[in-house]
């Protein structure tokens, strides 16, 4: 299937299941830059910072697309040292994002170990199903999808970027904008709690 990334003239065919599977044996090159934050696998131990490992190899190179276009927030304030993510990426080529996409994407995703409140996840399974699940598929838990992992993420990332998603400051697809628009806080917070246990849940089965 041919998709269009949403920033510049990129095409792909989207052949996620071969990709996945394939890998690359050895990080490219590129992906050195990435380690600092996301770890060579990929799986993050940080309660701010996401795992990159086993999502698509459409949505990880869209989003260095979104990085480049500077569509989501560049800097990274969580780490002792600052990062400009946007200008990591400018410096990449084609073959190097995908390189990244592929590597990362070819890992094997494991949902943090965290602390979640059982009442707001469950509350959050509701806000879930309502808006999220037609693209968030499994409970956040399918890659295939092409809408990024979410089921196992931070609880403080995820409910930072939704602030970002509500507030403009990060690019979302126009079907997207209508489920954020209207959460309330309470329903941000709900939804990283049901994600940090979905996670959880799918690391014991």
């Amino acid at each position: 299937m041919l998709k269009r990334y949403p920033f510049g003239n990129t095409f792909v065919v989207t052949l996620a299941v071969l990709l996945a599977s394939a890998g690359f044996a050895e990080p490219p090159p590129s992906a050195q830059r990435c380690f600092g934050c996301h770890s060579e696998s990929g799986v993050t131990d940080h309660p701010e910072i996401p795992s990159l490992a086993g999502a698509s190899p459409f949505y990880l190179e869209n989003q260095l697309n979104v990085f480049e276009a500077g569509a989501r927030p560049c800097r990274v304030e969580t780490l002792e040292e600052e990062i400009d993510k946007c200008a990591l990426v400018s410096s990449l080529n084609e073959a190097q994002k995908s390189a990244l996409a592929e590597y990362f994407s070819g890992k094997t995703f494991g949902a943090l170990e965290q602390e979640f409140d059982p009442a707001l996840a469950d509350q959050g399974a509701v806000v879930h199903e309502a808006r999220c699940e037609r693209c968030h598929s499994d409970s956040g838990r399918e890659p295939l999808d092409d809408a990024g992992l979410l089921a196992g993420q931070p609880i403080a990332y995820l409910t930072r970027q939704l602030v970002y998603f509500i507030d403009g400051r990060r690019w979302q697809p126009k079907s997207m904008a209508p489920q954020t628009g209207s959460l309330d806080a309470r329903e941000i917070d709900a939804l990283a709690h049901f994600y940090a246990r979905a996670g959880l849940e799918a690391r014991a089965d």
